[in-house]
């Protein structure tokens, strides 16, 4: 059997991707002999797809993009390869953020109010005009973009038009979303089962890409100091969106917790960071399995196709 480790691609995450393909590598060498690191280039050529033969497996350690979005999956389901993280419908409405808040809204679960424009068209004087419905601050994020990628808080009239700007250069479509202040905090889903619940402690006043992934920029609690009843409300949400949706092997359902105890839903990521110091594999390691454990779980899963 080989395993294929695909990184790296065309979307603003690579550089994130090619962090966890690495860490993905490190923690299976020590197990398993044939991995074949893929760094799928910016054009996104997949002629990978050609070595691959009956029996070998795709770890997919992409982000964004194709390798996130369904169009991988959809060609390693016309391939007929075994691959890990969610197949390509689930994956579709997960990088998808107004159709995965729909999911939720359907199973009842709190969401912050939004609106989604559709193309770069739109007059930026009616969106100006349209969402009065929301009071200063809200949010401008592109709709399927990843790492909070393009998103911004708009505190004013003059923050909008940079906003627009700065998610249109990753998105066509725009999400306009009511700002809920609270603690910013998130639920790995492994196999059918909830891991602890970490919170988020940015240095700004909400978890950007500067706070992701700048050194010293953030801190973590797991597992968060939240009330009993209240932690396990919050994650059997989580499972019933990673659930509904479609998803299987493993995904991270991103929250916000007002200063009333109200959980709101905000995403779903299907392929979350997986490095050892990543927010998933920090819970996981809470919940007793220690990272290369993880790492071959999900890769067993896959191979197992244990959804």
């Amino acid at each position: 059997m080989k395993i294929f480790i695909l990184m790296g691609g065309s979307s603003s995450e690579k550089n994130i991707s090619i962090k966890t393909g690495n860490a993905v590598i490190k923690a299976l060498s020590s197990q398993y002999r044939n991995i074949i690191p893929v760094v799928i280039p910016i054009n996104n050529d997949l002629s990978f797809l050609n070595e691959i033969k009956k029996g070998d497996i795709v770890f997919n350690a992409l982000h964004g993009g194709c390798g996130e979005n369904g169009d991988l999956q959809s060609m390693l389901e016309l391939n007929d390869t075994v691959y890990t993280g969610s197949d390509s419908k689930a994956s579709k409405i997960c990088i998808n953020k107004h159709v995965s808040k729909l999911v939720a809204q359907s199973e009842g679960i709190c969401t912050p109010m939004w609106t989604l424009y559709k193309n770069k068209q739109f007059s930026r004087q009616k969106l100006f005009n349209s969402n009065n419905k929301f009071s200063y601050p809200y949010i401008i994020k592109p709709n399927d973009e990843g790492s909070t990628m393009g998103l911004a808080k708009v505190e004013k009239e003059g923050d909008v038009s940079p906003a627009i700007s700065n998610a249109l250069e990753f998105s066509n479509e725009i999400m306009i979303e009511e700002y809920i202040s609270g603690r910013e905090i998130t639920v790995g889903i492994l196999g059918n089962k909830a891991l602890p619940i970490v919170e988020i402690f940015p240095k700004k006043d909400f978890f950007d890409y500067e706070c992701k992934y700048s050194e010293g920029m953030s801190k973590y609690k797991v597992p968060a100091k939240i009330d009993k009843d209240i932690t396990s409300k919050i994650q059997k949400e989580a499972l019933l969106i990673h659930e509904s949706i479609g998803c299987r092997h493993y995904s991270r359902v991103d929250f916000i917790l007002d200063d009333n105890n109200q959980h709101y839903f905000l995403e779903i990521n299907s392929l979350p960071g997986m490095t050892s110091t990543s927010l998933l594999p920090m819970a996981a390691k809470d919940a007793g399995l220690e990272f290369d454990k993880l790492i071959d779980l999900i890769l067993n899963m896959a191979l197992l196709n244990n959804d």
